[in-house]
């Protein structure tokens, strides 16, 4: 018997192809969206126990500092440098103050556990923006990608299973197009998916080798050693606190 199979055109083979280079890449910028999203809200984290620990105290030095030297530049009147000596030291004091001020306002630390992230990462291969097909369809995942963000950083596993569910079940998703067509969308949507995972990349590098960061890897190092970094350095604040008073009292 004759088999009536006719074979695979070759814009099929090569739209499979594509489609097969195109998944891998929405799993690698999946993974770099969660990873990013995490360093970012990580780093937030320790910044905000950072200036509870340590930074007030930075702040209290700042402030007692700009005090000393205002009360240098009251005691010489017609000395510019001292005038401006300060300025500068004030300007250091209101903002370390509102630096600490801030980020006491950000939200408590949230425990993400590994289902929370898959289920982003699910939703970040599913409905990131450079994978749109129109700009109907590009508006609503930029609205559902927003609220997995949103979702993601409360910790909210359920509302992340409803947005996935939102746009799997869309009508919008139904459209019908031609092979060359189709072909064509998937190689731009390769382009913008290998630009974004690029811009990530460098963007969890400079997050990763922030001073921020850097501190933070020396307190976790510490804590394995059961060094408390903060600890110390709060200790050693604590006696320039005391000596700066001092020296004020003097003035």
């Amino acid at each position: 018997m004759i088999s009536t199979t006719n074979p695979q055109r070759p814009e099929d083979t090569e739209l499979s192809r594509k489609q097969n280079q195109l998944a891998e890449l929405q799993t690698r910028l999946a993974d770099l969206e969660l990873q990013l999203l995490t360093v970012n809200l990580e780093l937030g984290e320790f910044e905000k126990l950072y200036y509870a620990r340590v930074g007030s105290l930075y702040a209290e030095l700042d402030e007692l500092e700009a005090r000393i030297a205002e009360r240098n530049a009251q005691r010489q009147p017609l000395d510019s440098k001292a005038a401006e000596a300060a300025n500068n030291a004030r300007s250091r004091a209101d903002e370390s103050r509102r630096a600490v001020n801030a980020v006491q306002m950000l939200p408590a630390t949230v425990v993400r556990s590994q289902g929370l992230k898959d289920l982003y990462r699910a939703a970040a291969k599913r409905l990131h923006p450079d994978l749109s097909r129109d700009e109907a369809d590009r508006a609503i995942r930029e609205r559902l990608m927003t609220e997995a963000n949103l979702a993601y950083e409360k910790g909210d596993e359920a509302r992340l299973r409803e947005i996935l569910e939102e746009y799997d079940s869309s009508p919008d998703l139904i459209v019908g197009s031609d092979v060359g067509a189709e072909l064509v969308r998937t190689i731009r949507r390769i382009s913008l998916a290998t630009a974004k995972i690029k811009k990530i990349e460098q963007q969890i590098t400079d997050l990763n080798t922030s001073e921020l960061a850097k501190l933070r890897s020396r307190v976790n190092e510490g804590a394995q050693k059961d060094d408390d970094v903060l600890q110390q350095l709060a200790d050693g604040l604590k006696r320039k606190i005391h000596d700066r008073q001092q020296h004020l009292h003097t003035l």
